[in-house]
C-alpha cells in the first residue's frame, strides 16, 4: 500500500517503524538523528511528513540495528498469506460474535507484525481492532478510539484500502448510536471508493450496511437493491455467515413491503442452512423471530409468540445477546397487546426497555408500545408521558418516520381530549415529518381501540451490522 507524495512514493508508516523501533531501543530522537539528520527533520520523518532519501534510511536503519527493508515493510510471501488467513478468522469470529476469538486473532496478527515491522499489517490489524471494539465498547469509547487511528494514520486516510474501512467503521459507530442518517452519509462515502479497491468482502459490507440503514430509514426498497449487491458477492466467496445475515437483511425488507410469502421463504432457508452446515443457531434464533414478525403482521397472533419463543429456544444459553433478547421481547410484548393480553404485554415491554436502555431508537419504541399498554388501560396522563419521551429521543435521532406516527398520534389525542395548542405543536411536527418520507409501516398510528380493523403491526428487530 502507498501513498503519493512530492519526490515519489513513501510506503505508509515508514516515519511510524522509525519511531517505533527507535522507542523499543530506548532511544530518543536526538541520539538518533545525532551525525545523520538534525533532529526537526527526522521528526519530520516520523510523523509522516518527510521521505528520507536512500543513503539516509540506511544510516537510520543501521543505528536501529536493522535493514531499510524492514522499516520499509517488506515481509515475505508465506508470511503474507498467513496474515491474510489471521485476517480471515478475524472477520469469521466477529460474524460469530465470538469476540474473545477475535481477539485473540487479533493479538497473533500483532505478533506476526512485530517480526516485520510491515506497516500495512498494522494498518490493517488496528482497523480490526476498531470493528472489534466498536462492537464491544460504547459508541463513545469507539469515538475517541477512531479519533486516536486517526492521529496515528494521517498519511494513510487518502488511501482507498484504509479509507473505505475506516468510514464503514464511522458508520457503524453512528448506526449503534441510533444516528442513522449520520451512518448512511458515511457508508455512502466509502460507496464511492469501492471501485478503487480490490478487496470484494469489504465491498459486499459496506452495501451490506447500506441496506440495513436504508430500511430503517423507511426505504426498504434501496435496502433489496444493496441487499442483492452484497449477496452476489458473498455467494461468489462462499461467505455462508454473510449470506445468512444478507438473507434476513432481504427478508426483513420484504416484510416492510406487505411481501410476507417471500420473506418467511428467506427465513426458512436460513434455517435450512444453519441446520445442514452446522452454522452458529444466533442466524435461525434471527430468522424464526422474522418470521414472527411476518405473522404478527398478519394477525396470526398465536403463531407468531410461538416463533418469537422459537427464537430464544434455539440457541444455547448465553449465546444470545442481551440487546436480541430484548428486542424478542419487544415483539412479545407488541403482539400480546394486539391479542389483547395487557398483563402479558406490560411484562414483556418492560423487560426488553430494561435490555435495551443502551439502544436509544429501540427504547424509543418500547415506550411507544408502553404508551398504548397504558391507553388501553385507561392511564392517560402516563400514556402521554410515554409519548412525549419517546418523540424527544426519535427527534434527537433524526428518524423521520418513527417521530411523524408517534407524534400524529398524540396530535390526535390532544385533539380529543380539548388541548388545542398542544395538538397542534405535535400534529405540525407530525406534518413535518411525513413530507420528508415516502412512509413504511413500523409501529401504528393508531391506538388500539380507536380503529380495530385498520390496525397494523410493526417491525421490532434491528440489524446486526459487521
Amino acid at each position: 500500500m502507498k501513498i503519493a507524495r512530492q519526490g515519489g512514493w513513501q510506503p505508509i508508516g515508514l516515519g511510524n517503524n522509525i519511531r517505533r523501533r527507535r522507542k523499543i531501543l530506548g532511544m530518543t530522537q536526538r541520539q538518533l538523528a545525532e551525525g545523520i539528520i538534525s533532529v526537526p527533520y527526522l521528526s519530520l520523518i516520523e510523523n509522516e511528513k518527510a521521505l528520507p532519501g536512500e543513503d539516509i534510511l540506511k544510516l537510520l536503519a543501521r543505528r536501529l540495528n536493522t535493514d531499510p527493508e524492514t522499516l520499509m515493510g517488506i515481509r515475505d510471501a508465506k508470511k503474507a498469506e498467513q496474515f491474510r488467513e489471521l485476517v480471515e478468522q478475524a472477520r469469521t469470529a466477529l460474524n460469530y460474535e465470538e469476540h474473545s476469538s477475535s481477539e485473540k486473532t487479533i493479538q497473533s496478527l500483532r505478533d506476526l507484525a512485530s517480526t516485520v515491522a510491515d506497516p500495512d499489517m498494522l494498518v490493517q490489524i488496528e482497523l480490526l481492532e476498531l470493528n472489534l471494539l466498536e462492537h464491544r465498547s460504547t459508541p463513545e469509547q469507539s469515538e475517541k478510539l477512531l479519533e486516536q487511528f486517526e492521529e496515528r494514520w494521517k498519511s494513510a486516510l487518502d488511501h482507498p484500502a484504509v479509507k473505505v474501512p475506516y468510514l464503514r467503521i464511522k458508520g457503524n459507530i453512528q448506526y449503534r448510536k441510533g444516528h442513522f442518517e449520520k451512518a448512511l452519509h458515511h457508508y455512502l462515502a466509502a460507496k464511492q471508493h469501492l471501485p478503487e479497491i480490490t478487496d470484494d468482502i469489504e465491498k459486499g459490507y459496506v452495501y451490506s450496511n447500506l441496506g440495513k440503514t436504508y430500511v430503517l430509514l423507511a426505504h426498504p426498497s434501496m435496502g433489496i437493491l444493496y441487499a442483492d449487491k452484497a449477496l452476489e458477492i458473498m455467494n461468489r466467496h462462499d461467505r455462508l455467515l454473510e449470506v445468512c445475515n444478507l438473507l434476513h437483511l432481504k427478508g426483513t425488507c420484504l416484510c416492510h413491503i406487505g411481501e410476507y410469502n417471500e420473506a418467511i421463504l428467506l427465513f426458512e432457508r436460513i434455517i435450512r442452512m444453519c441446520n445442514q452446515f452446522l452454522l452458529c443457531q444466533l442466524f435461525a434464533s434471527r430468522a424464526y423471530h422474522g418470521m414472527g414478525i411476518c405473522h404478527m403482521k398478519r394477525g396470526n397472533y398465536h403463531t407468531a409468540i410461538r416463533l418469537f419463543h422459537q427464537s430464544i429456544r434455539v440457541v444455547s444459553p448465553n449465546k444470545l445477546p442481551e440487546w436480541e433478547i430484548g428486542v424478542v421481547h419487544q415483539a412479545l410484548g407488541y403482539t400480546h397487546l394486539n391479542a389483547g393480553n395487557l398483563k402479558k404485554a406490560k411484562r414483556y415491554v418492560k423487560s426488553a426497555m430494561r435490555r435495551l436502555k443502551d439502544r436509544p431508537n429501540l427504547y424509543a419504541e418500547c415506550l411507544v408500545y408502553l404508551g398504548m399498554i397504558h391507553h388501553a388501560e385507561g392511564d392517560l396522563r402516563r400514556f402521554e408521558f410515554c409519548y412525549r419521551r419517546a418523540i424527544d429521543i426519535f427527534l434527537s435521532l433524526g428518524i423521520h418516520e418513527k417521530t411523524a406516527r408517534a407524534a400524529q398520534t398524540l396530535g390526535e389525542f390532544l385533539s380529543r381530549a380539548d388541548k388545542p395548542y398542544q395538538a397542534v405543536r405535535y400534529l405540525k411536527i407530525a406534518a413535518e415529518h411525513f413530507s420528508k418520507l415516502v412512509p413504511t409501516v413500523d409501529f401504528d398510528s393508531e391506538l388500539p381501540g380507536w380503529d380495530k380493523n385498520e390496525r397494523q403491526t410493526s417491525k421490532t428487530t434491528q440489524h446486526r451490522i459487521v
